[in-house]
């Protein structure tokens, strides 16, 4: 199977005599019937006969390969002489993931031990469960709120009934004042959420939840941050320039500035999502909410016209990632598509990421005679309080209510 990446006769035998040679057929295998192709499939296949002359020349057998040896592999890479190439470690960016892919291969395998799992305590896991199946928070929300969790938790010693208030407060001052100051907000509700439900479970006293500090913070006290309409389309088209990885960029690009998805939205999005018959397009967005919004032409054109060279791959998302394994797109796949693109067309943006394309249509959508309600419906949003956020970015309607500044003589009215 290792002839599937390497046709060179003398290659193959080099790699086959290495280290990790007994085991390159099998990992080829794997790699092919994922979606590797000769070129990336032979960089992880470069990678992991690199692990195997490192491992060999350090008396470490492949058996005990584990993520400390693994550690201590990749912190050598920029001092590279191993026998593999006669000059330091150049042009082998894909060697770290390459050789964490050859990890979990062998212990898939069996033949390397398998990575220990962290112990958690059994409240956290039930409380993970309350949030997905009862609350229906998205994966990534709940990824955001366990570790604050844990952190609570510890402070007690894992034991839900040791929590007392002033342990409360004072672990949230802590932890807010080192992370960043825009998730202090995000930290209160994790903490406010987590007590909440262990006075439902009757493992705290209801009023727990007191003690959690309030943080100070203002509603709508930014602008939306958002591109004019012109910057938008040229934005679109820089992706016209062919191939799967410009298709799929824009058929994302499109559902973002078209119809205001979210991120988490074209991530999700799965082929039976899309209603070709009714030219409509399926979305479950927050708590769950199924809601249907109609597909434009361009749209539903960019989508049929990725999915015509989608590559094959045992999942029904639509969006993929470029290069093999080929697993739904992820959050930072997403954001790199969404950024080049902008810089692509030289545009000057006050900000990088799928939300700006967001912010840019309810905008657009208001400067063209849209009401909030309408917007708020196309976006999805729960309570009318976050679409009038877009009212302060009509700088024309803004105006004809302004009052002037009072001067030194104030009606006595």
């Amino acid at each position: 199977m290792l002839d599937r990446f390497f046709t060179h006769p003398p290659t193959l035998h080099y790699m086959r005599a290495g280290g990790a040679g007994p085991f390159l057929d099998g990992f080829a295998k794997v790699l092919f019937e994922e979606g590797y192709v000769r070129t990336s499939g032979g960089l992880v296949l470069r990678a992991a006969h690199h692990v195997g002359v490192w491992a060999g020349r350090r008396g470490i057998g492949l058996a005990d390969l584990d993520d400390a040896a693994l550690a201590r592999f990749e912190r050598h890479l920029p001092r590279c002489r191993c026998g593999h190439t006669k000059r330091p470690h150049k042009g082998y960016g894909d060697t770290p993931p390459g050789s964490r892919r050859f990890l979990r291969y062998l212990r898939e395998a069996g033949v390397a031990p398998c990575a220990p799992v962290a112990i958690r305590p059994e409240v956290v896991d039930e409380y993970r469960a309350w949030m997905r199946d009862r609350q229906g928070l998205a994966e990534a929300t709940i990824a955001t709120r366990l570790p604050v969790v844990e952190a609570l938790l510890r402070t007690a010693s894992d034991d839900p009934a040791m929590l007392d208030a002033a342990g409360v407060r004072k672990f949230v001052l802590t932890y807010v004042r080192r992370h960043a100051p825009g998730s202090a907000g995000r930290v209160t509700s994790a903490v406010r959420g987590f007590l909440r439900y262990l006075v439902a479970q009757s493992l705290c006293p209801a009023g727990m939840v007191d003690a959690v500090p309030t943080i100070p913070s203002w509603k709508q006290a930014r602008l939306p941050q958002y591109l004019a309409a012109d910057e938008v389309e040229r934005i679109i088209a820089g992706c016209d320039h062919g191939g799967r990885a410009a298709k799929r960029d824009r058929a994302m690009l499109l559902l973002l500035a078209r119809l205001g998805v979210r991120a988490g939205d074209v991530r999700a999005l799965r082929v039976d999502d899309l209603d070709w018959k009714r030219g409509r397009l399926r979305l479950v967005g927050k708590g769950r909410r199924e809601t249907y919004l109609p597909l434009p032409q361009d749209v539903g054109d960019a989508i049929l016209g990725y999915l015509e060279q989608r590559p094959a791959a045992a999942t029904d998302h639509v969006f993929l990632l470029v290069r093999a394994p080929f697993r739904p797109v992820s959050a930072g796949a997403l954001k790199n598509a969404v950024t080049n693109a902008i810089r692509r067309a030289g545009v000057q943006a006050p900000s990088y990421g799928p939300h700006l394309l967001r912010h840019s249509l309810a905008t657009r959508m208001l400067r063209e005679g849209a009401t909030l309600d309408l917007i708020g419906a196309v976006l999805r949003h729960r309570n009318v309080s976050t679409t009038a956020l877009y009212s302060k970015v009509d700088v024309e309607l803004l105006k004809q209510i302004a009052q002037p500044w009072p001067g030194h003589e104030v009606s006595p009215c």
